[in-house]
């Protein structure tokens, strides 16, 4: 299984050594750096995109490269300062309506231009955990159309209301010490509860040692599986990148 290089190379003009195909560009696009601000939060917090239009507010580097590319965290390494250190507001506009998709490629060019950004593909094996599906159908409910998109805690577990799975994976990515990769096949949106008392944070013991593993309660409250595999992964490589943007 090799997750996700043939999309990335299919998504990166501009940007690859020995690559200029004809760019899409923003008609208008300002990106200012912040110097203050609270933590940056996950990207969702400090994105908002209309058809044409994208806003960015203090997004460290890291969050911009990563919404470009459609990539998941653990696929881009470069330095340590655009993890975080820097932060910036970027606000841009097409010249008309074009779907996000397009938004994207925008921003790719945007920052390659902006930042002086050169950046390479590197194949990675990787220690993962895979979520798969296990014997049986899974324990999730395909949410209704009208329904309010939430996660919450609950008696039962923590309670995911209208969420892709891949919104499980990545708050399991967060909290264990490696990557986990989404292998279910399910695609929609649904309704799940599961016990997360067991899991710790970044690899450490949880707070209720005597609580079910993550492992236990994936099979048991979403009949899937979670399993330890090594994977080859491409990632985006930052070989460089300025701190401080070219002048609007």
């Amino acid at each position: 299984m090799r997750f996700f290089g043939a999309v990335l190379i299919a998504i990166l003009p501009g940007l690859l050594p020995g690559q200029n195909p004809a760019r899409v560009q923003f008609e208008v696009a300002s990106v200012k750096r912040v110097h203050e601000g609270p933590p940056p939060g996950d990207i969702p917090r400090n994105l908002d995109t209309s058809p044409g239009h994208l806003t960015m507010r203090n997004a460290p580097l890291r969050h911009a490269i990563i919404w470009a590319y459609d990539l998941k965290d653990y696929q881009v390494s470069g330095p340590d300062w655009i993890k975080g250190d820097e932060r910036y507001d970027i606000v841009a506009k097409a010249a008309g309506p074009v779907p996000e998709s397009q938004v994207r490629l925008m921003l790719q060019a945007l920052l390659t231009d902006r930042f002086q950004m050169k950046a390479h593909l590197e194949p990675k094996e990787m220690s993962v955990y895979v979520l798969t599906t296990g014997k049986g159908a899974p324990k999730v409910t395909e949410a209704a159309g009208d329904a309010t998109t939430t996660i919450g805690s609950t008696p039962a577990g923590v309670a995911f209301r209208k969420q892709p799975i891949s919104r499980f994976t990545f708050m399991l990515t967060r909290r264990l010490d490696r990557p986990v990769l989404d292998a279910t096949g399910l695609t929609g949106l649904y309704d799940f509860t599961i016990d997360l008392s067991g899991l710790g944070f970044s690899g450490r013991p949880p707070e209720d040692p005597s609580a079910p593993s993550v492992f236990t309660t994936v099979q048991r409250d979403l009949n899937l599986k979670l399993e330890a595999r090594k994977e080859r992964i491409d990632v985006l490589v930052i070989d460089s990148a300025n701190k401080v943007p070219i002048e609007n």
